[in-house]
């Protein structure tokens, strides 16, 4: 067996070619692989239970939010060569296409499973992508190279928001203000490359 086959930590290296070099996902599964292995169970099963299965992809997008609480090295940001709009740009859609290559699967199982919950497909995927947009740029708001800051109060309700109706609009509101301090974060580290 190949040392790269050896730390991918149990996992086949296709999942990780698949999330297209994000460092954020790829660390995130090979730290948790008993956390990725009990979300496959949770999904598989809330998959087969009537009005289970799209809220649960929606948890699971809020639980990806925990790929991005620690903060890689300077010299990972600096790579790209972009301005901070790029930058975050180019994270959250990487957030979203490797989140929604891995969920589609479970959904296309819950529709035909489950065909009135349809009409929830269109919420789980809004809250989704929001939910993984909050914790891109709620990680950049806070970037310090080197050193994963701590979490505020206001970041850990932001996040609970996507799961609990009631705190959604100060999620969103928190999702408009983390993005706008995440530029301006991230442009004293990147020196404006667009």
């Amino acid at each position: 067996m190949s040392p790269h086959k050896q730390s991918n930590a149990g996992f086949p290296d296709f999942p990780f070619r698949l999330l297209g070099g994000s460092p954020e996902w790829i660390a995130g599964m090979r730290l948790r692989p008993g956390s990725v292995a009990a979300t496959v169970s949770a999904l598989t099963l809330c998959a087969c239970v009537p009005y289970a299965g799209f809220p649960a992809l929606v948890a699971a997008a809020v639980g990806c939010g925990v790929f991005y609480r620690s903060c890689e090295p300077l010299q990972l940001v600096l790579l790209p060569e972009q301005g901070a709009a790029r930058f975050l740009a180019r994270k959250v859609l990487a957030a979203w296409r490797n989140y929604f290559l891995f969920a589609v699967p479970y959904a296309a199982v819950i529709v035909p499973r489950h065909p009135d919950t349809c009409w929830m497909a269109a919420g789980w995927a809004s809250l989704a992508a929001l939910a993984l947009l909050y914790a891109v740029v709620s990680k950049y708001a806070r970037y310090q190279p080197d050193r994963t800051p701590r979490r505020p109060l206001a970041a850990k309700l932001g996040a609970a928001g996507f799961l609990i109706p009631l705190l959604l609009p100060l999620s969103l509101c928190l999702v408009v203000s983390y993005a706008l301090r995440a530029e301006r974060n991230l442009n004293r580290y990147l020196h404006d490359y667009d």
